[in-house]
Formats: structure tokens, sequence, C-alpha cells
């Protein structure tokens, strides 16, 4: 899909007020690439999102964290998070995160030349904390209750979403 149909799916996808409260420009763009990865049934009624913008590569272009929330994406366990690059051909996801908690950190930790994430996790059978989520290879990890339990959060490490992040609604 070219960038301008993605963005024009963006477009028809926020609502007037989300769009008004986007926080970055690229924010359409990133929600148009996460459309197209779910498919058919898209975000659903009552999505909403919460997103973050770091560098988690050192190359100077900050990637997107989008945490999703709404009956498609939570569980008991939590509720999706993707990871997504800019490319030239777009944004591309580099990770689709399974139950997964507010706050999410960048923890300063490399694996495969990308930050590790450090995720919370809670319910579903896991034992409450944050959790070190890493790169291998291609994306990462699509479940962070399986990851190295961060005992104590390095004075390194940056919150890219804090609990009480903003969720704004996606329009239907």
């Amino acid at each position: 899909m070219m960038r301008a149909d993605l963005l024009a799916a963006a477009a028809a996808l926020l609502g007037a007020g989300a769009w008004a409260q986007a926080p970055d420009p690229g924010t359409p763009a990133v929600l148009a690439a996460i459309h197209a990865q779910l498919g058919q049934d898209g975000f659903g009624p009552n999505a909403q999102y919460a997103i973050a913008f770091s560098d988690l590569n050192d190359d100077h272009h900050p990637e997107a964290v989008v945490h999703l929330a709404g009956p498609n994406f939570c569980g008991s366990g939590g509720c999706t998070t993707f990871v997504l690059t800019e490319t030239e051909a777009g944004w591309l996801p580099l990770g689709r995160i399974t139950v997964s908690r507010l706050p999410i950190y960048r923890l300063p930790v490399h694996h495969g030349g990308w930050f590790d994430l450090g995720v919370y996790v809670s319910g579903g059978g896991a034992r409450p904390g944050v959790r070190a989520l890493r790169y291998e290879g291609t994306k990462y990890r699509s479940n962070p209750s399986k990851g190295e339990v961060v005992w104590r959060l390095p004075s390194e490490a940056t919150l890219l979403m804090p609990a009480t992040s903003e969720f704004i609604p996606i329009g239907q």
C-alpha cells in the first residue's frame, strides 16, 4: 500500500477528536500500519491507543510503541502493544507484544542493536513486575511474561509510557 493510501486510511480511522489530540504527526501513519497488520477485522469497537516515540536502535530516528486497549486487545493478562520502525516503505512492525501492561520502559541494554523494553506484566497467572523484552534478530519477543525479571530498574531506563498514559479513542 502506498504511503498516501496509508495516511488516507488512518484519517478515516481516526475520529476528529483523536486526530486533534494526536501527539505526533506520524501517529496516523503508525495507526494505518497497525490496521494493515490486523487485517479485515481492524481495530474493532471501543479500541483506544496510547503512543510513544523513542529511538530504540540509536539511528537517531524514533520508533513507535503503541499500546492498544479494548475488547479485541485485552484479556486477563493484559493488552497488546505494537513496536514499529519507519522505513522508506512506511512503518514496519518490529513486534506484536501480548499480555502487556503499562508502564513500558526503554532499558539501557541492547540485543541485536536494539534496546530492550521493560514491560509490566500481571494477571493471567504471571508474577507481577517488569520483564525485559529482547529484540531477537527481526522482532521483539511476543510474550513479556517469559522475559527476564527486572528486579530494579536501572537509573538509565527511560519511561516511554507511564501507567497513567492518556488513551485516545480510535474512530470507527
